[in-house]
């Protein structure tokens, strides 16, 4: 058995073998109420032997709050393309970790006690949550790997920082990851709304809270019955739901976009009611519909007290032939719900006055960056997402990119000074993709999403498992956090930490010792 540390930003593989001159001893810079984190790489294994990890304090007593997982491989069964959704015929994108296809280990399987070696190669991670209260210091520890009568021992120290990353809630920077409700239960085998589904959307929500997500999505469809032909509102579910998220540290509410492009098409040039196919939105019969939903959303929005935290979509990525009936229905939608900001996500500079929150891809923002920052100068917000798109050499989360680019999104937030985040995909699963065997899934009839688009954790067997992609960005958000507490005090200090590590969307450090080096000077700064 062999062994050695490796920096917990960078993926492994299942034929990842420890080096010539294994590292055996690794520093980490890290924030109070932040998370030390660290991998570990086994080799030379023979199937079926216990292996046994933990952590020890200088006293050689076990470290009980370190928290381990097993690093499970996926498949990436093609790459993404060089601008977007997965490579077609003639595509090659140069700008990937590997030619696919490959396996990569992005899952987080938490173990405690021994695990069995399933292959002569196993990787770990290790979490050390660092508390708010924990006094700045040097710390040291010992990594201890057995497999029988046999130990390996490696080092681990830990600088425990003055600065503090802040809670997750209200004052917390904007971050929505959506997700589906329905996958929180069938993907664990429970009948939607049950019991069990409802103490497994709290496991949901207590991972959205630890990976910095502050906002929590609520579709029409939980929202509202339409059975009848007309909508209901259904006041415990949706109360229940803002509940549990609430409990769990998430603070902003967003309500689900109440039209879609009508039969599905991508240029239809008008939208149809969500909840009702084949009802345009902006017709009469549409605008008695959606006067009737949201005139009794209105009323459970004040009921509650919930003015303040709700946020709303009208229509998702209006473009083209659609912005006019988009401009309509924006409209209709402030005239039932006066003083609601409305939010989505927004290419084109053709919609001004019909948002308050634009939502640009991060390559659409920096390309139009000064059409974008003229509507924030009149009061408006600009957050950016990435999704299907961008590829190549742009910032994205996909799982044949570098653990860096999901972290970054954080660092480019602060380059720009944008207002917020937003990913359609937390456990957005195709019906015919199984996660763990199968991440490349067809968006239409032309094109593959790009491999891990739709997800970054995983369904484990009784609760939700974290993905490194999520952590990396989480990471990234916790140092977005810190950078603006530095910017308050010393601007143009900022500025050059940040120009340090990325200079634009599509321009970067992919040298994780860089990050590592402008973290610390970040954490001294502060």
């Amino acid at each position: 058995m062999i062994v050695e540390l490796r920096d917990s930003l960078e993926f492994l593989f299942p034929d990842s073998v420890v080096g010539k001159n294994p590292c055996t001893s690794i520093t980490l810079d890290v924030a109070r109420a932040g998370t030390a984190a660290v991998h570990v790489l086994v080799n030379e294994l023979k199937e079926g032997a216990a292996v046994r990890i933990s952590l020890h304090d200088a006293r050689g007593v076990v470290v009980r709050s370190a928290q381990w997982f097993r690093l499970v491989d996926v498949p990436v069964e093609g790459n993404t393309g060089p601008v977007g959704f997965a490579e077609k015929e003639g595509e090659h994108n140069e700008l990937v970790i590997r030619r696919a296809p490959f396996r990569v280990c992005d899952v987080m399987k938490p173990v405690s006690g021994s695990v069995r070696a399933d292959a002569p190669i196993l990787a770990f991670r290790m979490h050390l949550p660092v508390p708010a209260n924990a006094r700045p210091d040097e710390r040291t520890y010992t990594v201890r790997i057995k497999r029988g009568r046999e130990e390996q021992q490696l080092a681990l120290t830990v600088k425990v920082h003055k600065p503090v990353i802040p809670d997750v809630g209200r004052d917390s920077w904007p971050y929505t990851n959506w997700f589906s409700y329905d996958h929180m239960a069938t993907r664990h085998g429970l009948k939607p709304w049950s019991d069990g589904h409802w103490r497994m959307i709290r496991k949901y929500a207590d991972l959205m809270a630890r990976g910095r997500q502050n906002m929590f999505r609520v579709t029409w469809q939980e929202m509202f019955d339409a059975s009848s032909g007309r909508p209901v509102l259904n006041h415990e579910r949706l109360k229940r739901i803002v509940n549990t998220f609430t409990k769990a540290g998430l603070h902003y509410i967003e309500g689900g976009h109440v039209a879609g492009r009508t039969g599905g098409k991508w240029k239809a040039p008008t939208f149809d009611v969500t909840l009702s196919r084949g009802l345009r939105a902006t017709s009469i019969e549409g605008n008695a519909f959606l006067s009737r939903a949201l005139r009794q959303l209105r009323e459970e929005i004040d009921r509650n007290g919930w003015r303040d935290r709700w946020i709303q979509h009208v229509a998702d990525e209006p473009a083209g032939d659609n912005i006019t009936d988009y401009r309509i229905l924006a409209g209709m939608v402030r005239k039932y719900l006066p003083g609601i900001p409305l939010l989505d996500a927004t290419m084109s500079t053709d919609l001004i006055g019909s948002v308050d929150i634009w939502c640009p891809q991060c390559q659409e923002y920096q390309h139009n960056r000064e059409k974008f920052e003229s509507q924030r100068s009149l009061g408006d917000k600009v957050w950016f997402y990435v999704c299907c798109f961008p590829g190549g050499p742009w910032l994205n989360r996909f799982l044949d990119e570098e653990l860096l680019r999901p972290l970054l999104l954080g660092w480019g937030a602060v380059l720009y000074d944008l207002d917020g985040f937003l990913h359609y995909g937390l456990n957005q699963y195709a019906s015919d993709e199984h996660p763990f065997e199968k991440t490349l899934v067809r968006a239409d009839e032309d094109n593959w999403l790009p491999p891990g688009d739709g997800h970054v954790i995983y369904p484990g067997p009784k609760e939700p498992w974290s993905g490194l992609r999520f952590e990396a960005q989480r990471e990234g958000i916790e140092d977005l956090e810190l950078l603006r507490q530095l910017a308050e005090r010393d601007p143009k200090r900022t500025g050059a930490i940040v120009r340090r590590v990325i200079r634009a969307f599509n321009q970067y450090t992919k040298d994780v010792r860089v990050l590592r080096r402008a973290r610390r000077d970040l954490l001294l700064a502060l």
